[in-house]
């Protein structure tokens, strides 16, 4: 098990350094996206439908490798100690592939074959390409994400793996698995390494040459599609984390609020109503953050689509 879960922190690793080779290597081969100053450039029609086409396939591809990782990883996870942290990391594992596949997307665009290339030279960088409202998700979930485990951590018992709570002078309870430090920490390493991997995605669609022979709308649209996707998948992995650790936080506060001891004359059991709301109103919570990723992740991929719509669009010649 100790294996498997170097193998679920090796991962990430290993696909964050590909993903940083291929942003050296895009920024050491990248190539004038003009010959010269350009006019303002009216959207062709075939252009313009081959980019899409190529996005939406880079789209695809990432999203595919995020199922496929992620469907894979939790089966092939043995019964165990530690299996709640493999379980745990899965998600961001996933996601940190996911990415990978993305960059590599990025850097296979097609390329022009006119000697001549007509294209916008307007500087972008991942700010402007980033919808607000995906980006503020992530950080939400990330922040009480890491809110969560701190918490944990500080409360759980001399294990890290459990809770403990005294009910009274006589009655004593604990429950597991809680998500102490020896599951949060690598749960925030791997979600630390999503996010840096995450960044590097965004910069790749923010810096990729401009498509020839499209409009500075359009090309800007393919981007914040392109980006859009990329964010509604992490925001998925890190909805999906946190959704998982509050479940678990929620069913160990459930089960704690209960306890007992012999009396000597009988068993006298003793409950614990606010821990037991506490828990039923996490179990809730985790509930609702997983509802609101699904649903956050198919507007956003709705709105993907239609938003690489041509905003100017040329008739094809007769």
């Amino acid at each position: 098990m100790r294996s498997l879960l170097l193998l679920l922190l090796a991962v990430p690793l290993v696909a964050l350094a590909a993903l940083v080779t291929v942003v050296v290597t895009s920024r050491a081969g990248r190539t004038p996206t003009d010959a010269g100053p350009s006019p303002e450039i009216t959207t062709s029609p075939v252009a313009y439908a081959r980019a899409r086409r190529h996005a939406a396939l880079v789209g695809a591809a990432s999203w595919a490798a995020l199922v496929v990782v992620a469907a894979a990883l939790p089966p092939a996870v043995p019964f165990g100690r530690d299996q709640g942290i493999a379980l745990a990391c899965a998600p961001a594992v996933a996601g940190v592939v996911a990415l990978l596949v993305s960059a590599v997307g990025e850097r296979t665009w097609p390329r022009p074959g006119a000697p001549v290339r007509r294209a916008s030279l307007a500087r972008r960088t991942a700010q402007d390409v980033a919808p607000r409202a995906l980006t503020t998700l992530v950080g939400v979930w990330v922040a009480v994400l890491l809110s969560v485990l701190a918490a944990a951590a500080l409360t759980a018992g001399d294990d890290g793996r459990t809770l403990t709570v005294r009910h009274d002078a006589f009655a004593t309870s604990s429950a597991g698995p809680y998500p102490g430090a020896p599951y949060g920490a690598p749960v925030a390493a791997v979600v630390a390494v999503l996010l840096v991997a995450t960044a590097l995605a965004l910069h790749l669609v923010a810096r990729r040459p401009a498509v020839p022979d499209v409009s500075t709308a359009d090309d800007g649209a393919l981007r914040r599609a392109s980006a859009r996707r990329v964010l509604a998948a992490v925001q998925l992995v890190l909805g999906a984390t946190l959704s998982g650790v509050l479940l678990v936080v929620g069913n160990a506060l459930w089960n704690v609020s209960s306890g007992g001891y012999d009396a000597g004359d009988g068993w006298v059991s003793t409950t614990d109503g606010t821990l037991r709301a506490f828990g039923l109103a996490v179990a809730v919570a985790a509930v609702g953050v997983i509802v609101t990723s699904l649903v956050a992740t198919g507007v956003a991929l709705a709105r993907a689509s239609r938003e690489s719509t041509p905003a100017v669009a040329t008739p094809a010649p007769a």
